[in-house]
């Protein structure tokens, strides 16, 4: 998933494709360690990532971009709320631990983070 520009090309890689796929390195082998219980939770966090790389891969090679972006903005907030759940305590109740530490939690969401302002500033420059 990594690009390099080799000189005298003038390929750019597409960021936000990059990034995503920085996300899905990290996350992926993070769900696989989910307990049984969330398994179902891990699925839809899996499938979530996935359909989001889908899309910045449709951005990509689309020339009418702004409805893409917009489903990828809109799976980035369901993604945002899927690793939330992940995360709290409430959720999984008082005798277990979430499937996702505080610290994994807290990279994860910068991740999501920095996707969302690419992703923004993406949108923002379709709108000019």
């Amino acid at each position: 998933m990594e690009s390099e520009k080799s000189p005298g090309s003038s390929y750019k890689p597409f960021y936000l494709k990059e990034k995503i796929g920085e996300m899905i390195r990290y996350g992926r082998p993070l769900t696989k360690r989910f307990s049984r219980k969330d398994r179902d939770l891990a699925d839809d966090i899996r499938a979530s990532m996935l359909r989001m790389y889908k899309l910045s891969v449709e951005i990509e090679k689309k020339y009418y971009r702004k409805t893409t972006t917009q489903e990828l903005d809109v799976e980035l907030e369901w993604l945002r709320h899927l690793v939330r759940l992940a995360a709290d305590k409430e959720v999984c109740g008082e005798k277990f631990a979430p499937p996702l530490s505080a610290h994994q939690y807290e990279v994860w969401a910068r991740y999501n983070t920095e996707i969302g302002n690419l992703l923004g500033k993406y949108i923002a420059s379709l709108n000019r």
